[in-house]
Formats: C-alpha cells, structure tokens, sequence
C-alpha cells in the first residue's frame, strides 16, 4: 500500500544533493540483513572501524524493529541512508501501523537505551496518519591520541 505523500527522511544537516541510498522492504524481519549491508558497506567505504560498523548494523536493526513494531502484515519498510565525509544519516519509514496494535511504551524506550548506546543521535516519531519514522546518525570515530 502506497500513500500519495511523499516520505521526507529526517536527515539533519544532510544537504539534499548528498549521494543516498534507498531501500523498500517488506516488513520481514528476514529480510532486514539488506537494510544492515546497505549500512556496513556505506560505512566501510568511509573507513568506519570494525567496531563503528558492528555498531551501526546493530542500530539499523533496532531502528527497523521499532519502526515495525505494530505493523501490518503487508507493511513496507523504507529506509534512505544518506552520508557525507564522515557521517551517515538514516531515516526509516514503516507504513501501514495498525491501530489494533498498539506497542509498549518500555518496547521504545528499551529500543531507545540500545541506540543511546550504539550512535550519535536517534528518534522514533509517534505514529502519524498511520506511519511511523525513525531517523539515526552516526559519524566515524576520532582516534584520540
């Protein structure tokens, strides 16, 4: 199901001629390792670290889990990775979110602890007009010598 509204991906500070990926995914949690490669190789190609990448794999996976949850069956998740030098935005997009299927406010906020732990800045939106959108941003880390 697809909606006449186009998706605006909150990617702070990302000048919108930036290079970006997207992806449209059912809403599987099977299929959510493309959503994690997409990730890896963007970060590899900006000479991310071992454990920076391990990181943000973890983090897309959290992030389309609390996107999801609630979800239709049919839902479609949309995620657009757009990056810079040395930092990479994700916005992710679930719809349709079933009213029927309310989720936990301790689901979010225990997603929310695990992305506080693994990237720079997060958020999960409330559902609107039956979507629901998260958006992350990790940058390289510095060597501190």
């Amino acid at each position: 199901m697809s909606s006449s509204r186009a998706f605006e991906p909150d990617v702070r500070g990302v000048d919108e001629a930036s290079e970006h990926v997207e992806l449209l995914l059912p809403v599987r949690p099977e299929l959510w390792v493309l959503a994690r490669m997409s990730a890896s190789a963007i970060a590899s190609r900006l000479d991310f670290g071992f454990d920076a990448v391990e990181d943000l794999r973890l983090a897309i996976d959290e992030l389309c889990n609390s996107c999801a949850a609630g979800a239709a069956a049919d839902s479609r998740l949309r995620l657009v990775y757009r990056w810079d030098d040395d930092t990479i935005h994700v916005a992710c997009e679930v719809s349709p979110i079933g009213p029927a299927s309310p989720v936990a406010a301790d689901t979010l906020e225990l997603s929310a602890r695990i992305l506080d732990a693994l990237v720079d800045e997060h958020g999960i939106d409330p559902v609107d007009d039956g979507r629901r959108k998260g958006w992350l941003t990790k940058s390289r880390p510095t060597l501190g010598l």
